[in-house]
């Protein structure tokens, strides 16, 4: 599939059906995540994976969005490792994360696996349940598996280029 038909394909998936991912899917799903980039190729990111029911009913503790996905993967940075500019952003980690989430839901789509990623947490929740130690900074779930339901209608709604690009300057 090309990348931009890839891009326009993927949806948040909000309803999962049963069956876990295989081992391979899960693999080239990480290895996604992995070979994103990062600031100063600082790397920072930890990825979480959740699939046994005692994890994935922790997740539902900490947040209403599984939508009965049979693996999730908790996304993290560790703070001592991440780039910063506090001119710029005070953590790039929170932009290296979202380079590699995405990477991560492009790489399911590819595999006709759907994903969501999911922001509505409790992030002190999280930190106790998953024992995340103070140097990690949770950033957001990927909720991932075999999707029973396509794209809501407003999938392709996009406003036009027209009202976003901006051309050298206002």
């Amino acid at each position: 599939m090309d990348p931009m038909t890839l891009m326009q394909n993927r949806y948040s998936c909000r309803k999962f059906g049963d069956g876990q991912l295989a081992d391979e899917e899960l693999g080239t799903i990480l290895e996604a995540g992995r070979i994103a980039p990062s600031a100063c190729n600082n790397q920072p990111w930890r990825f979480i994976v959740l699939q046994s029911d005692e994890d994935l009913a922790k997740v539902d503790g900490c947040s209403r969005c599984r939508y009965g996905a049979k693996t999730a993967i908790l996304v993290c940075f560790d703070i001592d490792e991440s780039a910063k500019n506090p001119v710029v952003t005070p953590d790039y980690g929170w932009i290296d994360c979202g380079l590699a989430i995405m990477q991560m839901a492009l790489a399911a789509e590819s595999l006709g696996l759907g994903s969501c990623i999911v922001g509505a947490y409790d992030p002190e929740a999280v930190r106790s349940a998953f024992n995340i130690p103070d140097n990690l900074v949770t950033y957001q779930f990927l909720m991932l598996g075999h999707p029973e339901a396509g794209p809501s209608k407003m999938h392709g709604d996009r406003r036009p280029l027209g009202d976003i690009v901006i051309r050298g300057g206002f």
